[in-house]
């Protein structure tokens, strides 16, 4: 798994380094090849697809999850290890070198059941390995330090609600947010979140498991939100057809502030168009530190291009020409833009 940086200006590299997977991450054993559900899980069978472009088109604003697959500054993954012959999963993380560390223990007992650690990721700060497991039908997060004795640390539970979520942490100290499509505020304070359609959720000072039974604003299924753009305004686009001609294939942002017990978005809360309405297929695929301008993919046919603009109502979008610009924009995701 290679991670590289690119100076946003210039669209020349300024670092790379490259994750071997363990092959304690992969089962190759049977007649599928598997890993345990887990962010690495998703990369690994996104890289399946042709580069830049998967079968929805070219891909948007990772879920915060993905950027928790690594440490602070891109020293070490998160991985969970499978042993093979008693189907256990432990989380650990790997090195640039490729030296695994492993932080869940042999069991004490020797009759006794496997653990099932899964959704490996890092605290922002680097200094623990959160995960999850499963238990008739309940999610329990946890943690296991990378210093010291990497003992198991009960973070918070709740009933699971769908297969597909993973685990993201965010805030110091941290919390784990288990959802589908989780994508967490500037300030930690609210999610983005698939709950029966997209939800903004105010989250706890505490780990949460997110849920049918969460307190939430659902927005709309005809709506795309890629991400923050500060503290209260999420960045949107039309999922499918806009009703209003002046939006189709634009982008606006979505104001969420007075959200709270409303079944239907009020116009009110939705900014102008950003960028003009046309037939090409617009992606947004990161959002600037302050929120004030974006990267999206725009396909017309077959040609794809990269645009940068305001996140401005009535804004310009200007191609990026440099040469090596679609070299950083086609393969993988954007993880962040620093």
């Amino acid at each position: 798994m290679t991670v590289t940086g690119w100076d946003a200006q210039t669209w020349e590299p300024t670092a790379s380094r490259t994750f071997p997977v363990p092959a304690a991450a992969v089962d190759d054993s049977g007649y599928f090849t598997r890993m345990a559900d887990s962010p690495l899980a998703d990369l690994c069978s996104n890289a399946l697809d042709d580069i830049g472009v998967t079968d929805d088109g070219p891909r948007p604003i990772p879920q915060s999850s993905l950027r928790r697959l690594f440490d602070k500054d891109y020293t070490r993954m998160a991985v969970v290890l499978i042993d093979r012959e008693t189907e256990a999963t432990r989380v650990g993380y790997v090195d640039t070198s490729g030296k695994v560390t492993e932080l869940s223990a042999e069991e004490a007992e020797e009759f006794a059941d496997v653990p099932q650690e899964e959704n490996a990721v890092f605290s922002e700060d680097g200094s623990a390995v959160w995960f999850t497991e499963f238990d008739e039908g309940t999610v329990r997060i946890a943690s296991r330090s990378v210093s010291g004795d990497h003992a198991r640390t009960e973070q918070g539970s709740g009933a699971l609600n769908n297969m597909n979520a993973r685990l993201a942490t965010v805030g110091d100290p941290a919390r784990g947010v288990h959802g589908v499509d989780v994508r967490i505020s500037p300030d930690g304070r609210k999610a983005l979140a698939h709950i029966d359609g997209y939800s903004i959720v105010d989250l706890p000072q505490r780990s949460a498991v997110l849920g049918a039974e969460t307190d939430g604003s659902y927005i709309s299924f005809d709506i795309n939100c890629y991400g923050w753009v500060d503290e209260v305004r999420v960045l949107c686009g039309p999922h499918g057809s806009a009703e209003d001609p002046d939006r189709q294939n634009s982008f606006f942002t979505l104001d969420t502030s007075g959200l709270a017990g409303i079944d239907e978005v009020p116009d009110s809360a939705m900014g102008e168009p950003i960028i003009p309405a046309t037939e090409r297929e617009n992606t947004v695929q990161a959002i600037s530190p302050d929120g004030k301008q974006m990267i999206f993919a725009s396909l017309q046919g077959s040609r794809l291009t990269y645009h940068l603009s305001s996140t401005a109502p009535g804004a310009s979008p200007q191609k990026i020409s440099e040469p090596r610009a679609e070299e950083a924009m086609s393969a993988g995701y954007v993880l962040e833009w620093r």
